[in-house]
């Protein structure tokens, strides 16, 4: 069996910590943040709260809180630290998406906008189609946090190139192929948000599209090389 790398459960740790104090979760365990090793196959997860583990918020963390699991969910660390109960919604995503390493499952308040609606947040900025990687933020359709419906959903909303999506009535899940690049796609997410709320209490503000960005010869250019 592989060794558990100490210095990602830091990283994990770490960004708990980071995540609280970002205004990504309202406090108590709400959210999580995950890091795939591909060498080992390892998933480094936050911990579900249990008697041994309180969790106030996750600025409490520290890297033996981290749960350590294969991707078949197997606790393959120490069995006194559960996973988060969004484990399965993480397993979907990496499974779904090799190239993806981190992932930040976030509670933001302006996201959760949205999420509540059940809505996507639609595509008002160029930040959103380059750093997102697509137009609108989809919605998954409603599930209990960690179902298979919900994830399968989330998966589909992600598509093949997706950074952000949103869970129904709960909130939003970011990708990156680093613990920093998941975080920035998860203040984007909420960035985006904020300004879709205030642009439209102004009045019915335009989609930007990638045509904007690069007109119908670009995006033809761009579907044949995702045919390739």
């Amino acid at each position: 069996m592989p060794e558990i790398d100490v210095e990602l459960k830091e990283v994990v740790a770490l960004s708990g910590r980071d995540f609280h104090a970002k205004g990504l979760t309202w406090g108590r365990d709400a959210g999580d943040t995950s890091l795939f090793d591909p060498e080992t196959g390892y998933v480094y997860i936050l911990p579900m709260p249990t008697k041994q583990i309180q969790i106030p918020d996750w600025s409490t963390i520290e890297a033996q809180h981290v749960a350590v699991v294969d991707l078949d969910g197997r606790n393959v660390g120490d069995q006194e630290v559960p996973p988060t109960v969004e484990l399965h919604t993480h397993l979907h995503v990496y499974r779904a998406r090799p190239e993806i390493r981190a992932i930040v499952h976030s509670h933001g308040r302006w996201s959760r906008v949205f999420a509540a609606l059940r809505k996507p947040i639609p595509s008002l900025m160029m930040d959103q189609l380059h750093y997102v990687g697509g137009e609108q933020i989809q919605c998954a359709v409603i599930g209990a946090p960690g179902s298979e419906r919900a994830a399968a959903s989330l998966v589909e909303c992600l598509g093949a190139h997706g950074k952000s999506a949103l869970l129904a009535a709960h909130g939003a899940v970011c990708l990156g192929e680093s613990m920093e690049e998941a975080m920035s796609v998860a203040e984007i997410t909420e960035d985006m948000a904020r300004v879709a709320v205030f642009a439209s209490m102004l009045g019915e503000p335009p989609e930007v599209t990638l045509a904007d960005l690069v007109g119908e010869e670009g995006i033809r250019d761009l579907l044949a090389k995702q045919a390739l």
